[in-house]
């Protein structure tokens, strides 16, 4: 090879490591621009270079381990899709970016989507590995460099991430209820940065037994202290617990001008018997499997994450694991596939000894994907009695007719009509005209045929309606943007119907309870133990209800919005509430994901201090 060729090719080597500037520059310009254009999120200008300057730090040393460089421009490509734009699409309909904790509910999130699901997500993200994957080389001077920084700098990082956090805090701020704005002032790659350090700043080894006696001390302490002793409210009969799917009232939505009452009147009446009676989910648009998870086991869930997914590791004596030791015969029905939000496995460890999922159900009567509700109420009913074995029977059902978006076609034809300019407000109406009607004819049914039984009806989560809230926002409910939201809004995006029918007494008054605090109602009016469950070591304190959400906490005092408890809030109330969600939270990881040291104390622990006799009486 000549001087000449040799010189070539070092000019050609060096301007190679052109590409991956230029390409960062001009790709990041363009996720800038599409995502202030198409979702109105602009990354602050001054803190735009910060954030460039990481994307260029990665680029080039994914650069130096990469092949070719068209895959590696194309890995760019996806990357700024799925990190930039993705996230502002998901700022726009949820109020919160891409958050490291998304990834235990990816798998969820494809299934919502059927088709589009696969196309723009599961597809990208499959790019995106292969593209990294096939394109890497390990030989070459600069490749065993970048190899030696693309490890050393991840494992550094996590061997110090409580300092690193406090810095970034430090320098880029954190607003933990406003993740918009953390995005917004932070850009795509430092905010993902920032937060990934912070899950793993956060992380909590497993409780000692010590600890676990400790918060239930504190727990009864905070309670006042006092032992009483448990007295069941009713007795032995049939559990009828349906979640209804983005179940809400939508009639509070001044504009959505509906021609007619979405819901029907069969409901309102028995609704207005409680004094229309509401549970304050941790959920708002998504994660139904929270909402089950408070539900079932009388602990709040506080994050985004989905429990189901990621810590429930041990088995746990939940309501339905309760009953089956009672001798109920315990069957949880949801017309999906198995594995959604990993009930197959969730459910399991909760106690349910049957669970009826897509497979064991016929799935040809539909309202778009989704199984019509009177048809699984039906099938339902019609399995129960053919393997009816004589035990009282826990009989919880998961409907998923009425999710986003809301349906129409052949079996919905126009039953009312709305003003509102937000497409899905007066789909949301019509689909709730028949979702209401079938679910009435499914609780005439059981209290019908099972008169004395106890039956347990709530909505999981408001409905989405729209980017940025815009059903909400139409109306004046809600503000555009998570951040912005005040106490009274946290409190109206919480509430949800509820309705608990004691068999032949008929509806009850319950006030406005935390989802958390309904199994071990449930429980007393079922009349079936003295005993103490776990659902008595989330007890509340005495004078002040805690309502965790995430990145934020409501407090009620009764039935009525006390106050709202950001990060730096002091008060009373907010310090109460606080102290309490940190032992629930070490107590939860120790039942759910750890050595279960609390189920020793449960003879110790006192029950919730309220009068329940008063409190539950049937109007």
């Amino acid at each position: 090879m000549t001087t000449e060729q040799v010189q070539d090719r070092g000019v050609l080597a060096r301007s190679r490591w052109a590409v991956p500037v230029f390409s960062t520059l001009l790709l990041y310009g363009v996720a800038y621009y599409a995502c202030w254009a198409a979702f109105g999120i602009k990354i602050v200008e001054s803190r735009a270079l910060y954030d460039l300057g990481v994307n260029l730090a990665l680029a080039l040393l994914v650069f130096s381990v990469s092949r070719r460089i068209w895959p590696f421009v194309l890995l760019q490509a996806l990357y700024f899709a799925v990190f930039y734009v993705a996230s502002a699409l998901k700022v726009a309909v949820l109020g919160r970016p891409i958050m490291p904790e998304d990834v235990h509910n990816l798998s969820a999130l494809i299934e919502i989507l059927g088709t589009v699901g696969w196309v723009a997500v599961a597809l990208p993200l499959a790019l995106l590995a292969c593209m990294l994957v096939f394109n890497l080389r390990f030989r070459a001077g600069p490749a065993r460099a970048g190899w030696a920084l693309l490890i050393a700098v991840p494992l550094g990082a996590a061997g110090t991430p409580v300092a690193l956090s406090t810095s970034l805090d430090a320098f880029f701020g954190n607003t933990p209820w406003d993740q918009r704005e953390n995005f917004i002032w932070r850009g795509g790659a430092v905010h993902l940065a920032q937060e990934s350090l912070r899950a793993l700043a956060v992380r909590r080894p497993a409780p000692t037994e010590q600890e676990v006696l400790a918060a239930i001390r504190r727990r009864a302490e905070a309670a006042g202290g006092v032992v009483e002793p448990l007295i069941p409210l009713g007795h032995r009969r049939n559990l009828h617990l349906i979640l209804e799917e983005s179940f809400w009232d939508p009639t509070v939505l001044g504009a959505a001008g509906y021609s007619a009452d979405p819901i029907d009147p069969r409901f309102r009446d028995l609704w207005r018997q409680s004094n229309h009676t509401q549970g304050l989910s941790p959920a708002f648009g998504g994660q139904t499997a929270n909402a089950e998870f408070e539900v079932l086991c009388g602990f709040p869930v506080n994050q985004i994450a989905v429990k189901f997914e990621f810590s429930l590791l041990r088995d746990v004596p939940c309501l339905p694991r309760i009953l089956s030791e009672l001798g109920y015969r315990t069957v949880a029905s949801h017309p999906n596939v198995a594995g959604f939000w990993n009930r197959y496995a969730a459910y399991g460890r909760l106690g349910f000894e049957t669970f009826w999922a897509e497979d064991a159900l016929d799935m040809s009567d539909r309202n778009g994907p989704f199984l019509a509700d009177r048809s699984l109420h039906r099938q339902v009913r019609e399995k129960l009695q053919a393997t009816d074995d004589g035990r009282p029977v826990l009989d919880y059902i998961v409907t998923i007719d009425g999710h986003w978006m809301y349906d129409a076609g052949d079996q919905r034809p126009p039953a009312l009509t709305s003003t509102s300019r937000i497409k899905e407000v007066g789909d949301y109406g019509n689909m709730l005209h028949y979702k209401t009607r079938q679910m009435m004819d499914a609780i005439e049914a059981i209290r019908r045929d099972d008169p004395d039984s106890l039956i347990v009806v709530f909505g999981d989560h408001l409905p989405m309606l729209g980017r940025k809230f815009a059903g909400y926002a139409e109306s004046g409910l809600l503000p555009d943007n998570l951040g912005a939201f005040t106490g009274e809004q946290y409190d109206l995006a919480a509430a949800t119907p509820l309705l608990v029918i004691d068999g032949r007494n008929g509806p009850l008054d319950l006030g406005r309870i935390p989802m958390y605090r309904l199994p071990g109602i449930i429980l007393r009016l079922l009349g079936e133990d003295e005993r103490r469950t776990i659902f008595d070591l989330a007890q509340v304190p005495s004078a002040t209800i805690p309502r965790p959400l995430p990145d934020v906490m409501m407090t009620y005092h009764g039935n009525a919005p006390q106050e709202l408890c950001r990060e730096k809030t002091v008060s009373e109330a907010c310090t109460a509430a606080a102290a309490w969600l940190s032992d629930v939270l070490l107590l939860e990881q120790d039942l759910f994901a750890g050595a279960q040291h609390a189920l020793k104390f449960l003879d110790r622990a006192p029950s919730v201090r309220e009068d329940l006799h008063a409190r539950f009486q049937a109007p």
